[in-house]
């Protein structure tokens, strides 16, 4: 492995004139692409470490939700109050996201910029209704997550541009989010299959008023399945009603086969745990989870 060049600016602006230059690649927790670069699937000719730019990482409240950081650390997601309130679904993913080493070093931006298809993340914050706040050399602009993933490891960003933080709505009252990962084990390794869902409900708490359902691993990108979404929304959630949904997102997977699971088999599996998380998010919903 030849060794790159490490700029290490101070500031967004300089991170940004860094990235202009030919064969430079972004670097914040480096749990992807120290191990790519060792594979010889990648061989930057600079490095530029951006865990050293102010405002970059952290975790703050503001109008209508919350802001995260995007080379906030995993670790640093399970001390946030303001996540562990508002958004409980993160801190589960981030209780089962590699190990404790692994989560002291890689950054919630970091899992997002690597667009791999099983992200764990992607699919919650795909389901909370996040935004990418993205700076590059024409100024900052705001991106759906829906419209971030472009396929396997390929991402929205343009030349020169930085992922600086994801913004989540503060979800409805009467909104309940579940996720589901199946995999050989429970941490530590990709999933073979991914789901989550949010459900928002009516003031009757019977039917359904919004519903966000994504899928990992079964597709180029982590996707949203929204014919699965609309079998939900405007009707009274029942068990049937619930399965048809998983069947309806099966249906839409775009899974593939390879070493580790058959594309029938990944198919099947994204019935049973859309119907799984389902089940899980009407509960929450029920509670008002969170609270």
């Amino acid at each position: 492995m030849v060794r790159p060049d490490i700029v290490v600016p101070e500031t967004v602006e300089e991170a940004i004139r860094a990235l202009l230059s030919r064969g430079a690649v972004a670097l914040a927790g480096a749990t992807d692409i120290i191990p790519a670069m060792q594979r010889g699937e990648i061989r930057p000719r600079i490095l530029v470490n951006l865990k050293h730019i102010s405002g970059l990482a952290g975790v703050s409240r503001v109008r209508g939700g919350v802001r995260v950081g995007a080379a906030t650390r995993v670790a640093d997601l399970l001390k946030s109050e303001a996540i562990s309130s508002q958004f409980p679904l993160l801190v589960e993913v981030a209780e089962d996201f590699g190990s404790p080493q692994i989560r002291n070093l890689a950054t919630i931006g970091g899992n997002l910029c690597n667009a791999a298809p099983s992200a764990d993340f992607a699919l919650a914050l795909l389901v909370l209704g996040a935004r990418a706040e993205i700076h590059g050399p024409d100024g900052r602009r705001e991106l759906d997550l829906t419209e971030f993933f472009k396929g396997v490891n390929r991402t929205a960003l343009r030349r020169g541009e930085i992922l600086t933080a994801i913004h989540l709505p503060r979800p409805p009252v009467r909104t309940g989010a579940a996720y589901a990962k199946l995999g050989v084990r429970r941490a530590m390794d990709l999933a073979l299959v991914g789901a989550a869902a949010a459900l928002g409900l009516a003031t009757d708490k019977r039917r359904c008023r919004q519903a966000r359902i994504a899928l990992g691993a079964v597709a180029p990108i982590p996707m949203r399945a929204r014919r699965a979404e609309a079998v939900l929304e405007g009707k009274v959630v029942s068990p049937a009603l619930i399965e048809e949904a998983g069947a309806a997102a099966a249906a839409e997977a775009r899974p593939i086969s390879d070493l580790r699971a058959s594309a029938g088999y990944r198919r099947q599996m994204v019935r049973v745990l859309v119907a799984r998380v389902l089940r899980e998010a009407l509960v929450r919903a029920k509670k008002e989870w969170p609270r």
